[in-house]
């Protein structure tokens, strides 16, 4: 299946599946997993999107990662010829504002940035559980950013409706997989 027509029937698929109890449970369970999780313990400084009202909720998550003490970047995208994107320090005392895209980020001119982060959690509509590929919104952003930041550890919440046995879309050359994926069940 082309790319452009599975991001429709994902996105058609995960907003019916956002007015459901069993997202809220689901969750709550893929927001319990990545708090256990010894890579995200071991991590200081952490990348995250704010989520989309159909996507895995990561407000709890923030929230918990503050608590923790840890550092919180969101991402922010740019509208360049290179669609490139940053990850900008996040508080809650920071000021937001939202993207063309409907995505909450960083309206500060003077926000620290950091792109060698320890883990970035990263966003998707579908994902591959054999090769970990992961079918993004269209953009290239962040395949871009993370085939210039192969150190950082990559990580994705998957829930039901997210998670394939394999890819049934066209994967590019500048797909770049993720290293775990956590889903309710179990993480990858």
């Amino acid at each position: 299946m082309n790319k452009k027509d599975l991001r429709q029937k994902q996105i058609s698929r995960l907003q019916d599946f956002a007015k459901t109890e069993q997202k809220e449970l689901e969750d709550q369970q893929l927001l319990e997993k990545i708090i256990a999780w010894d890579e995200l313990k071991n991590s200081q400084t952490v990348g995250v999107t704010s989520s989309l009202a159909y996507e895995v909720d990561t407000s709890r998550l923030i929230a918990l990662l503050w608590d923790q003490g840890k550092d919180v970047y969101l991402a922010k995208a740019y509208n360049n010829s290179e669609r490139s994107q940053d990850f900008l320090y996040y508080s809650y005392m920071t000021k937001l504002t939202t993207s063309k895209f409907g995505v909450v980020e960083v309206d500060d001119p003077n926000a620290k940035i950091n792109n060698d982060l320890d883990l970035i959690i990263v966003p998707g509509l579908a994902f591959a559980e054999d090769t970990h590929q992961r079918l993004g919104f269209g953009g290239g952003y962040y395949d871009r950013f993370l085939a210039q930041h192969q150190q950082t550890k990559t990580v994705a919440l998957v829930n039901s409706q997210m998670i394939f046995d394999t890819t049934v879309w066209d994967v590019e050359r500048t797909d770049v997989p993720m290293q775990t994926i956590i889903t309710p069940d179990a993480v990858l």
